[in-house]
């Protein structure tokens, strides 16, 4: 394993913590592979309930690493036609965030400080955004002459809308953590001393619901964004249905009872 990216599983939480301050943390292949492998863990592994992606420094990620990347060739060098270039990028990277997206158990971002390009990419196909006081966002892709191509548009335009994604990716400009918790991207924002520990303390919240309910929930809400009001219910009724009546019958019918019995 390299250094640059560290894994450990903690109480069923798989951990991986980008570990390259002296670069910023900026993202290369091989901190790229460990994220991979933790993805595909939390996929096939029954004992990992959840995947916390964090980091060290004063940096959460400068985004890609322009120097040790295989998709940044210099110019001069690069003979790829327009497909090819798209198709590495797919391999690498759209994939990768693709699977991210698709894994039917939960994965957290604690974004500590600055989180940039690439960082914002990935945090698109997360669950879960929680950030710090600390914490600011920005796609600068534009001012190196490209869009961010992996998510930064398509993602962030689909989690906040068009004028935010317009603010960064054709502004250039970037928002701390409060905005981004206005604007959709972020769902919690915590103060910086006590972090790490609030961040915790939702990992071990989440890991606590039931694992079968989250994975439907994962699916169902991800058909119902593109769906009208009605169709909408009836993903819940088809998702649901299974829990009420068979999976976790006990358990409903458990709750019921003891909220009936504190209404009395």
């Amino acid at each position: 394993m390299t250094e640059d990216a560290l894994r450990e599983d903690v109480d069923r939480i798989a951990i991986v913590t980008l570990n390259r301050p002296k670069k910023l943390n900026a993202i290369n292949e091989a901190m790229r592979e460990v994220i991979f492998r933790a993805v595909d863990d939390l996929r096939d592994r029954r004992d990992l309930r959840a995947l916390l992606i964090k980091s060290s420094g004063r940096f959460f990620t400068a985004g890609i690493d322009l120097g040790g990347s295989s998709l940044t060739q210099d110019a001069e060098e690069d003979d790829r036609e327009g497909s090819e270039v798209r198709r590495d990028y797919r391999r690498s990277l759209h994939i990768f965030f693709d699977e991210m997206e698709a894994v039917e158990k939960p994965i957290v971002m604690a974004i500590h400080a600055p989180c940039l390009g690439v960082g914002v990419e990935m945090a698109g196909a997360v669950d879960f955004r929680l950030a710090s006081e600390s914490a600011r966002f920005g796609l600068p892709e534009i001012d190196i002459g490209v869009m961010a191509g992996s998510g930064g548009l398509s993602r962030f335009t689909r989690l906040c809308g068009v004028s935010w994604s317009k603010w960064l990716n054709m502004a250039g400009e970037q928002i701390d953590a409060r905005t981004a918790q206005m604007a959709g991207f972020v769902q919690a924002v915590y103060p910086d001393e006590s972090f790490e520990e609030e961040v915790w303390a939702f990992c071990q919240r989440l890991i606590s619901r039931p694992p079968e309910v989250q994975a439907a929930a994962k699916l169902a809400i991800e058909l119902c964004k593109d769906l009208d009001r009605s169709q909408g219910r009836h993903v819940e009724r088809l998702a649901n249905t299974p829990f009420m009546m068979r999976d976790n019958r006990d358990l409903v019918e458990r709750v019921m009872n003891r909220r009936k019995s504190n209404e009395q």
